[in-house]
């Protein structure tokens, strides 16, 4: 299995955001913070669809592979089955 790896550019977006965050925060700009939640909260939803798509294509393909291959084993080895 491939380990997962964060690449630099996701962890500074990740610090950029923090501190827009906090300097919102620090700030008491409540309706900035409420409108970067509700960013945060789509971007986040939209990531979590992508991801469960992303996977249900992978798995969808490793079983079509996996049939593929079978078959092509049964007509070598003449059982049909």
């Amino acid at each position: 299995m491939n380990q997962l790896d964060i690449p630099l550019e996701i962890s500074l977006r990740q610090e950029t955001t923090q501190r827009l965050l906090l300097d919102l925060y620090d700030d008491q700009d409540w309706q900035g913070l409420l409108a970067a939640a509700e960013i945060l909260n789509q971007a986040w939803n939209q990531q979590a669809a992508i991801s469960r798509w992303l996977a249900r294509e992978a798995a969808d393909n490793l079983g079509e592979a996996w049939q593929a291959s079978r078959g092509q084993r049964h007509e070598h080895d003449g059982s049909g089955c």
